[in-house]
């Protein structure tokens, strides 16, 4: 291995990691704010600088804010559509501009940086591999994130807070094709 390239990110020891992180975020945020029903928690990614952003949203204000984007939504769809040769990119501003029952972006959310954790061997190991030609390692990290997701859903720790029906546990990524990703919905409606 040349010297001057960052070594790969242990992987398995950052899961780990980022999962008791999780947990300890879910108790604080449980013991901290009882009476909020928590719709969402999601881990943002930034694009390299090795940080990931644990955030929770709340039923009112998530619904809030999707209302807010459904409307915002449906204006452009009309406008962008209702063009004489809209229909030929139809698919691509039905996608551009998704509809949820949540907010859009972690940003929006009512508890957006509640807690962080760093891995300073991930900025040199992402800064490495943009080079045009080399894989993009966002997949290991979308690897990393739902093995969290699902080990934070089995072992059942988000049962410590009041949650919404559903709740979903998500990603965030630093790229527009990702963006928020639910990556687990919990507390189904019976």
């Amino acid at each position: 291995m040349d010297p001057a390239t960052p070594p790969e990110p242990d992987w398995s020891a950052a899961s780990a990691r980022l999962l008791v992180a999780c947990e300890a975020a879910v108790d604080r945020f449980s013991k901290e704010h009882p009476a909020e029903c928590c719709s969402f928690l999601a881990l943002a990614v930034g694009e390299c600088f090795g940080e990931v952003v644990l955030a929770f949203d709340t039923l009112a204000n998530g619904m809030a804010r999707a209302r807010r984007h459904e409307a915002m939504a449906v204006r452009t769809r009309t406008r962008t559509l209702s063009t004489e040769y809209g229909w030929r990119n139809a698919g691509f501003h039905m996608h551009r501009t998704p509809i949820a029952a949540h907010s859009p972006t972690t940003a929006e959310f009512a508890f957006a940086d509640f807690a962080r954790v760093h891995f300073a061997d991930w900025e040199p190991y992402f800064l490495e591999h943009r080079k045009p030609g080399e894989p993009d390692p966002t997949g290991k990290v979308a690897v990393l994130l739902q093995g969290v997701a699902n080990s934070l859903v089995e072992r059942g720790r988000l049962s410590r807070l009041k949650l919404s029906s559903p709740c979903y546990v998500g990603g965030e990524f630093a790229r527009d094709d990702l963006g928020l990703v639910v990556l687990r919905a919990v507390n189904w409606p019976s």
